[in-house]
């Protein structure tokens, strides 16, 4: 059988996610549960139905195909998800998009054919591919495959991982991996494992051993969560921690706040979390400075605006 992997999105075009104009792949499967976790469809490997009422006509046919879990309401359809098991019948027959499915099985050469059709722009920009998550390093084999083909065609590849994983899903990818972004949390693992549901220890020793066996090539980016991690003291364990790799990375970027994923846990049927609104390019900034002074100077560190 061909190797696939389970697939969320492909999203082309984008300006964030690596240098010059890059394609997102975004894998489906974690083994963290980031509380402040934007992209909540890609946690679990099985696939789950997304509903979304705003979009729903009431045609009607949703209906006709699972009585069981599909009703019609006042202004669309309601949608039962308890016994649901997502065999995707009723996002097949949707003509408006309100239901669909979480991810779709692909295999590598399905994914470099949407990957190579923005070739232009990557030798334009110095751009490429980003293969994201979930967490794309527990498809190790589909990855190398994939970014063998990008290598191949003279793609640039980079991978971004929590790297809470054995180290020889990282080692595989390597050879054909030419940046990788590292998301360290925060510095403290107790803290880490209340709000992601494990520890950092293993992160911060498969961190270590990229840093120097690949200097130059990974970046640490850490996600700032109001009131969880963006306190001047959060920030100085955070340099403290880095301090030792700090010297072989190619930096390190502070994330804002993303509060924007509301409406995802809503067609998932979850409850969301908001912990308050993105910080300023004024905090931002002050922190920037704190945690180069922290980490001595030793690499860079950045926000995006």
């Amino acid at each position: 059988m061909p190797l696939t992997a389970k697939i969320t999105n492909i999203s082309r075009t984008s300006l964030h996610d690596g240098p010059g104009v890059r394609t997102v792949v975004y894998f489906k499967g974690c083994n963290l549960r980031c509380a402040w976790c934007h992209n909540p469809e890609t946690h679990a490997f099985s696939p789950e139905v997304l509903y979304a009422p705003t979009k729903c006509i009431c045609c009607g046919r949703c209906i006709a195909l699972c009585p069981e879990h599909h009703s019609a309401g006042t202004d669309s359809a309601v949608f039962s998800r308890e016994g649901c098991k997502s065999c995707g019948k009723c996002t097949q027959n949707c003509p408006s998009n309100a239901l669909s499915l979480s991810h779709k099985e692909m295999t590598a050469e399905e994914v470099f054919a949407q990957i190579k059709k923005d070739l232009p722009y990557y030798r334009a920009t110095g751009g490429g591919i980003t293969l994201s998550g979930g967490e794309c390093l527990l498809y190790p084999e589909f990855c190398t495959a994939l970014l063998t083909l990008c290598k191949d065609a003279g793609i640039s590849t980079l991978a971004e991982s929590a790297f809470c994983l054995p180290w020889e899903n990282v080692e595989k990818l390597l050879p054909f991996c030419d940046e990788f972004y590292g998301d360290f949390k925060m510095a403290s693992s107790a803290k880490h494992k209340r709000f992601t549901g494990q520890g950092n220890e293993l992160i911060l020793e498969n961190l270590t051993k990229l840093a120097s066996t690949a200097p130059d090539r990974l970046t640490v980016r850490t996600p700032l969560i109001p009131e969880v991690n963006d306190g001047n003291e959060d920030i100085i364990l955070l340099g403290k921690a880095l301090l030792p790799i700090a010297s072989n990375l190619h930096g390190i970027e502070l994330l804002r706040y993303n509060n924007l994923a509301a409406s995802k846990y809503a067609q998932l049927s979850r409850e969301y979390t908001d912990f308050g609104s993105p910080q300023t390019d004024e905090k931002m900034a002050e922190l920037c400075v704190l945690l180069s002074n922290t980490v001595e100077a030793r690499t860079k560190v950045s926000f995006r605006k």
